[in-house]
């Protein structure tokens, strides 16, 4: 008894692992952080607001920009200087900009499958234990499962949005049915917005509200 009891409270502090991590990453949606060059943008917004311009001017709509990076604003007056100096670390800033985006993408996605891979052991331990009850074999089946169907997900989706000329994606999961994606791009146009949205809420099968995208760079 004192076997089984523990298998289930290991199940149950990975369920809570997976619940605080979605709420993690919820308040880390909403909170949205300037400094590092990220812009949280709700798709359902968006699309809310093209809706409402259709009546109107579409070439403003479309060429509207949703996010306005400071570094750009800066950049502009970089190129109003004819002083080298000035080119030389204009040249220097967008390097370690990019440099940064490298660094989050990659270590994402490292994370990412290391927090999956762990779970995954766990769970599978479970499964295989003779101690196991067959309630608390088919929860960790289940859970098995879903990591899986979630993996497929984000690679497919990663994948069309590459299409779409954008140089890295990575997209999260969140225990409460969101889904983040984050593009490396210097800004996104609603238009833009809206296409990664779309293609995010079909392949996710969640609703197109529930997907929130934001530039890295």
């Amino acid at each position: 008894m004192m076997v089984l009891k523990r298998k289930q409270v290991v199940v149950l502090s990975l369920i809570l692992m997976i619940i605080v991590a979605g709420i993690l990453q919820y308040t880390y949606n909403k909170s949205g952080s300037s400094s590092d060059g990220l812009d949280d943008i709700s798709a359902g917004n968006i699309y809310e607001n093209m809706v409402l311009d259709e009546e109107g001017d579409e070439d403003v709509r479309l060429g509207e920009a949703v996010y306005v990076d400071s570094e750009l604003m800066d950049d502009d007056i970089f190129v109003k200087k004819e002083d080298g100096e000035d080119k030389d670390e204009e040249g220097e800033k967008a390097l370690e900009a990019s440099k940064e985006a490298n660094d989050f993408f990659a270590q994402a996605k490292i994370n990412r499958e290391v927090t999956r891979s762990r779970d995954q052991d766990v769970l599978k331990e479970i499964t295989q234990d003779a101690t196991s009850s067959e309630e608390l074999k088919k929860s960790a089946q289940e859970l098995m499962m879903q990591i899986i169907e979630n993996s497929e997900k984000e690679m497919r989706i990663e994948t069309l949005i590459k299409e779409k000329g954008y140089k890295d994606v990575v997209v999260l999961f969140g225990s409460d049915g969101s889904v983040d994606v984050v593009v490396k791009a210097p800004s996104l146009t609603s238009v833009q917005v809206a296409q990664i949205a779309d293609i995010a809420s079909r392949h996710a099968d969640v609703d197109i509200k529930d997907v929130y995208v934001r530039q890295k760079f």
